[in-house]
């Protein structure tokens, strides 16, 4: 039996096409209906908002734009992309726009859901006028929905969600199972021992939701560090229905925060808390899917697929991470866009421009480190026609290898290098521009000047602290003593990856012309990887941005190249043994790097620690006694109690517990130093379980630029205080 493909709804008969949309629409105002009658259908609307919200809008975008006969993963991404983008930009427009028209509360349910609705309805008249008269639907078969492997890998997906639930309420021995569950998956598929290879994308995006859920339902309460102020933020529009843009902090200026979260909030009745802990890691687990199709473009199948687990099995890719996380997504959509080249030039170009926007909204970080990536490589691609700049780089790789470029070819065809430009000079116009402007203008310009300080700080310092591990962060961490010889075993295997991914970068440079990459993909590559090398030697400037987000950030371009760099190892090794370069030889490699990064992400996801009880843990869904940022019942009540009390006074808490008081007042508890006699006299102290069962307190302090933190007896810093709260689980003292 095969039914229409629902992932590929702006192929269908357009009749069909509005049933569909309509019907979804349709659905969520009577569940919305039931709701407010007393009548509650568990799931149900969150399930029909969710599919309204993210997919409806962009699909209905991709008919007006007449963008037809992609593949599943190619319309999903861009439906979701661009439902993401115009859920913002519709908040950002009715934030504006209502209270002019005598509306003060824009982003409430009813404002929201009446605005959504009559938009989608003018899509669907728009896709109607432009695009009625096509239809090319694609069929999928049932049968091939239930298969063997399909059900075995919702079956992973089901340990992982089970797993995180068994671990809040008794024990974590599903996940302490299903981690290396994940790599075996990928060792016997390269193996050709599992799964087929039209499998492969499911297979991406299982592991991907696997490994991030298993981390965030960790906890009833919202679990990471940057979450507790984007949760803050976006409580305060859920609370008064709107956004102050004048809030002088970073994330207030992040729509991807203060927007979109509000909204998925009120349409689809979540609480915030679950908003960010089961929407936003669903839209991120398609960051790998979308590196895959990336991937497979440029290399076989199984590189692609080692290359996102490669990326994978970093433990910063399933760390909470909201706002970072859309702006990864939308690099992804524009890198796709970059190496995709059935969409035509115009279609890519409305479509570019609609993520670079979405992208400086999303994250100033990564819009920061992409817009040096964009600027240095339209540079290399312009400096790249050059017949001079060819020549030179002919004579320097002639001496290593015997790859030339034709500088005929260059010279009368300048724009080959370019290939279709779709990193134009426009397009970097656009991006600079509307980035620099938005950060200026909102949220007192706080993220413009933290930009800004960093850039000076790295400039004033650079000859002065030059390869010096006290200011270089990345070459600190390198240069540390492992704490034990399985720390010294994850160490290894992580150098082993970057020299792989610097033996890729050669390979490229060398034999550029003969591999898939595109010309701007290789330049994004050698930009990247210029960051990777800034982020070891330049001072400040891995601190700045955290030098393991800083390197999963360029890992979205590099990944392939450890894969690449890895083969090329094993080719070098075989010639050295006088052993001809097969295609069986090629398989033989990309097996053996299977399970080398099987045995890696043993090692990074901290399973191996637990499990050899190495003595101080790391993976905190592994261990249930690990002290790390999430919370219990009895903390969030005490911090609650503590809410309430005079503002004006300062509260003291500890490295992880100040995160929870955070969520609820911004930036309001101040950690401990190792000095308490400097608590001021007039405030609290608010202590968590770990602090009154063990009565310690963690406290931070810095050994250059690499953060440490060590547990030391507060006595000293309550013994004039009285205690004023106590649950059992929490206490406050003033």
């Amino acid at each position: 039996m095969q039914i229409a493909n629902p992932l590929q709804m702006n192929d269908w008969e357009i009749k069909k096409f509005f049933i569909i949309v309509l019907s979804i629409q349709l659905a969520l105002l009577g569940l919305m209906g039931m709701d407010v009658t007393g009548i509650d259908i568990p799931i149900l609307r969150q399930l029909i908002g969710f599919i309204y919200l993210g997919f409806v809008p962009g699909i209905l975008v991709l008919r007006i734009l007449k963008i037809h006969t992609l593949s599943n993963i190619e319309v999903l991404l861009y439906s979701v992309g661009l439902s993401v983008s115009i859920l913002m930009i519709i908040g950002l427009f009715i934030n504006i726009a209502y209270p002019f028209l005598g509306f003060s509360g824009p982003i409430s349910v009813i404002s929201l859901i009446l605005t959504i609705s009559i938009i989608v309805l003018v899509l669907c008249l728009l896709s109607y006028i432009l695009d009625r008269d096509f239809s090319n639907p694609n069929y999928i078969n049932i049968k091939d929905i239930f298969s063997p492997q399909v059900l075995f890998l919702c079956l992973v997906l089901f340990l992982s969600i089970f797993g995180a639930h068994l671990a809040n309420i008794h024990n974590n021995t599903l996940l302490i199972l299903l981690i290396p569950l994940l790599p075996l998956a990928i060792v016997l598929t390269v193996f050709n021992k599992f799964i087929s290879k039209n499998l492969y994308p499911f297979a991406v995006f299982v592991i991907a939701i696997s490994l991030l859920y298993h981390i965030s339902l960790i906890s009833m309460y919202i679990i990471g560090w940057d979450i507790h102020e984007e949760y803050y933020l976006s409580s305060l529009v859920l609370k008064y229905s709107f956004w102050d843009s004048k809030i002088p902090s970073t994330v207030n200026g992040m729509l991807s925060i203060v927007m979109l979260a509000p909204i998925f909030s009120n349409i689809c009745d979540m609480s915030l808390t679950w908003v960010f802990k089961i929407i936003y890691p669903l839209l991120f687990s398609l960051v790998p899917l979308g590196l895959y199709q990336i991937y497979q473009k440029q290399m076989n199948e199984k590189a692609a697929l080692l290359s996102v687990f490669f990326l994978m099995s970093f433990s910063r890719f399933y760390y909470p991470m909201p706002r970072q996380n859309i702006a990864e997504f939308y690099i992804v959509l524009l890198i796709l866009l970059m190496v995709d080249k059935n969409i035509a030039r115009t279609k890519r170009s409305v479509l570019s421009i609609a993520f670079c926007i979405s992208l400086a909204v999303s994250h100033y970080g990564t819009s920061y480190i992409y817009m040096f990536c964009l600027i240095t490589a339209w540079l290399i691609l312009i400096l790249a026609n050059r017949p001079a700049i060819l020549n030179l780089g002919n004579s320097i790789l002639l001496k290593v290898s015997k790859f030339s470029y034709n500088s005929d070819e260059i010279v009368s065809n300048p724009n080959s290098l370019i290939d279709y430009r779709t990193i134009s000079s426009s397009f970097v116009l656009v991006f600079v521009v509307f980035t620099i402007g938005w950060y200026i203008y909102v949220s007192s310009s706080s993220a413009f000047n933290i930009i800004v300080g960093v850039f000076d700080h790295i400039v004033s310092s650079i000859f002065t602290s030059f390869l010096n591990p006290e200011a270089a962060q990345g070459l600190a961490i390198i240069t540390a003593k492992p704490e034990s010889p399985l720390r010294g075993i994850m160490k290894s295997l992580s150098l082993i990856t970057l020299f792989f991914i610097s033996a890729g970068i050669f390979t490229l440079l060398i034999n550029q012309k003969k591999l898939m990459f595109k010309r701007e993909y290789c330049a994004f590559s050698y930009v990247n990887f210029a960051i990777c090398i800034g982020g070891i030697v330049l001072p400040y400037f891995a601190s700045a941005f955290n030098t393991d987000r800083l390197y999963h950030l360029t890992l979205i371009i590099l990944a392939p190249f450890c894969v690449l760099g890895g083969m090329a190892v094993f080719r070098s090794l075989s010639r050295a043994s006088k052993i001809s370069w097969t295609y069986k030889c090629e398989e033989n490699s990309l097996k053996m790097l299977s399970v080398f990064l099987a045995v890696f992400m043993i090692f990074s996801s901290g399973w191996c620690f637990e499990v050899a009880n190495d003595g101080i843990p790391q993976a905190m869904a592994l261990n249930s006694t690990m002290d790390y940022w999430r919370f219990n019942d009895q903390e969030v009540i005490g911090a609650r109690w503590l809410d309430r009390m005079d503002v004006n006074k300062p509260i003291y808490a500890d490295y992880y517990r100040q995160l929870v008081l955070n969520e609820l007042k911004s930036r309001q508890a101040t950690p401990f130093s190792s000095d308490f006699s400097k608590l001021s006299k007039y405030s609290y102290i608010y202590f968590g379980t770990l602090n009154v069962l063990k009565e310690e307190v963690l406290v931070q302090y810095f050994e250059g630029t690499i953060s440490k933190a060590s547990y030391m007896n507060p006595k000293e810093a309550i013994c004039s205080r009285n205690s004023i709260y106590a649950n059992g689980g929490a206490e406050v003292y003033y």
